[in-house]
């Protein structure tokens, strides 16, 4: 009975150190979410989840089941508590799982290569289990150090996400197919051996790779950045010189047509100096600024792209707030909202050309001391959203500032949404 007792106590041990480094491996390499409350028991709820995972699978299921089991509590619990999609679900999740798998595999090696075992089952091996989780926080501790705290993971593909899963997918296969052929020949074990040995170096290395194309899509995301932010720099001032000229021209123009009036008013002509009076108005009104937000540098760009626009026979609609409280640096402040204003001018540009209205709607506003800055207008057809250079430096800049960016297009129109 008091062994029956110590073994079950040994268990739960063990399955706390199992999950504790599980919680450890997700907080290093994944953004957790604000689950208020139910933050505090994500340890319980994991906990559990693998525990009864383990005694179903030990005494009801084969082993090839109870690894999928585990995997999906794995997988389940990354949805519930952190921001991740589900190829990145996937790949954390079995890589978490095929290390935990490879440390027990090779530490049930080692053990019938020195005692002539001939079979692998773990659970007769209860005095290997806590060794086995110790040098699987070992590892976990290594490869966690690793990681230099790069988390956004927004630079991965579709496709180089799918080659990722492959290596601890592929690692949990090879393990399962090992088990089943496990045979008592020395050499076979020792050959099982260095295969475990090089399937986590490779689990390692996967990584190391990753985090090599982290830090190199970092660098070519901020010499992106530096060279937009002398190009907006460039192109503030082309544009400073070109309203000065018009407003120049302006000028002119209100002098001779306010010397006209004078001189209608003079012979008496009062409804004709009246309607070229009216016209002058309403010509001054529409020069004016469009947009007032009380934000010089937001003002700026926004009444530059509305004239902008406007030339090009484009409509732009606004529903903004104050932004005086706007705490942005001013060249960042022109890169985020001239390249979505510039996308948007552009594809309106060629839905005019169908005889299509084209009216782009923006939307900034401040909420719960959140920035809401939307732009949405019409599409000539779907268009594929990809990361060029425009949509690229938005993103650097809203990840500066901890922020949200979202784009969706379908057949009729595209909206970007930035919360900062």
């Amino acid at each position: 009975m008091s062994m029956k007792m110590g073994t079950w106590v040994l268990s739960f041990c063990l399955m706390a150190i199992e999950t504790w480094g599980s919680i450890y491996f997700f907080d290093t390499f994944l953004k957790k979410k604000d689950m208020g409350w139910l933050e505090k028991y994500r340890y319980i709820i994991l906990y559990f989840s693998c525990f009864v995972v383990v005694y179903f699978g030990n005494y009801f299921v084969p082993i090839g089941i109870k690894v999928l089991l585990m995997i999906s509590a794995f997988m389940v619990f990354c949805i519930l508590f952190y921001k991740i999609d589900l190829k990145q679900c996937i790949f954390f999740s079995g890589l978490n799982y095929s290390i935990l798998f490879l440390t027990d595999f090779f530490l049930l090696l080692i053990e019938n290569i020195l005692t002539s075992k001939s079979e692998l089952y773990v659970l007769d091996c209860n005095l290997l289990l806590l060794p086995m989780k110790i040098v699987w926080i070992l590892l976990l501790f290594v490869l966690c150090k690793m990681w230099k705290g790069r988390n956004n993971y927004s630079g991965f593909s579709y496709k180089e996400w799918r080659k990722f899963c492959v290596i601890p997918l592929f690692t949990i296969a090879s393990m399962l197919l090992m088990y089943f052929c496990y045979s008592g020949e020395k050499k076979v074990q020792v050959m099982y051996l260095f295969f475990v040995v090089g399937m986590i170096i490779i689990n390692f290395l996967v990584v190391v790779l990753m985090q090599d194309i982290l830090m190199k899509g970092e660098l070519l995301q901020e010499r992106a950045l530096t060279d937009q932010k002398r190009e907006s720099q460039l192109a503030h001032y082309r544009d400073m010189q070109t309203v000065y000229e018009r407003q120049g021209q302006k000028m002119h123009d209100y002098k001779n047509q306010l010397k006209t009036i004078q001189v209608l008013l003079k012979k008496g002509e009062i409804q004709a100096a009246t309607a070229l009076a009216e016209r002058l108005t309403e010509s001054i009104s529409v020069e004016m600024a469009a947009v007032n937000t009380n934000h010089p540098v937001v003002d700026a760009v926004l009444n530059q792209k509305f004239h902008t626009a406007r030339e090009q026979g484009v409509s732009m609609m606004f529903r903004v707030g104050d932004m005086g409280g706007l705490r942005m640096d001013e060249e960042e402040t022109v890169i985020l909202f001239s390249n979505l204003l510039d996308n948007a001018i552009y594809e309106c540009v060629k839905v005019i050309r169908q005889g299509r209205k084209a009216v782009i709607h923006v939307k900034m506003i401040q909420e719960n001391e959140r920035l809401i800055f939307s732009v949405r207008n019409p599409v000539e057809k779907k268009v594929q959203v990809t990361d060029g250079i425009g949509l690229t430096n938005v993103k650097a800049v809203v990840d500066k500032y901890g922020g949200d960016f979202a784009v969706s297009c379908d057949e009729e129109k595209f909206q970007a949404v930035v919360m900062l």
